[in-house]
């Protein structure tokens, strides 16, 4: 489950905002997905303090799991797909996520964003690809089919979930829209 390299590490995905997670949860069941993980995660994104990562368009992410254990995680820039989100992706799990944290304030990194989600992950028996379920604090709750294209196209039309809803966008992208739409930033932890 973590960091299982499905695709020689590159991730490709597409994201849908989601008005009814139950509903999904039993499209996900009917076409034979199974619940693999149901967790509590803290994403903490660092950069160096002049913001390089962001200008390239990189993510550096620990990831903190309920139980404490984390993932390390690099995303290369995004690779120009108008229908998926398309980038390197390479992980690293972790014994503990929050002291990964301290060495890498230690070496200068700062933390630039951070979020929650509850997160569920669905795999299938017969396909390279899996659904995430992630419900925020405030922006809403989301479902991500991540995979090769085909086996992507082939689960969102198995879910009769409308194509035109999924896009490549990134969650930056709903965190402003929420700012634009409410003239505040949202809560994004579920500790505020």
């Amino acid at each position: 489950m973590f960091g299982d390299g499905f695709y020689n590490n590159m991730e490709i995905e597409v994201k849908a905002k989601v008005d009814d997670v139950e509903e999904v949860r039993k499209k996900i069941r009917t076409i034979g997905g199974k619940l693999v993980f149901k967790n509590l995660i803290r994403d903490f994104s660092f950069d160096y303090g002049n913001r390089e990562f962001q200008r390239k368009d990189y993510v550096f992410r620990i990831r903190v799991f309920e139980n404490g254990e984390g993932m390390i995680t690099f995303k290369g820039p995004r690779i120009a797909d108008k229908k998926y989100k398309v980038r390197e992706e390479v992980e690293v799990h972790v014994s503990d996520g929050f002291n990964a944290i301290k060495i890498f304030e230690h070496l200068g990194f700062k933390q630039v964003f951070r979020v929650d989600r509850i997160r569920e992950i669905y795999e299938f028996k017969d396909k390279k690809v899996k659904i995430m379920l992630d419900i925020f604090p405030e922006i809403g709750s989301f479902i991500e089919v991540e995979g090769n294209k085909e086996d992507i196209e082939d689960i969102i039309q198995k879910l009769k979930i409308d194509r035109s809803r999924f896009s490549a966008r990134t969650l930056q992208y709903y965190v402003e829209e929420f700012r634009k739409k409410f003239g505040r930033y949202p809560k994004l932890t579920f500790d505020d």
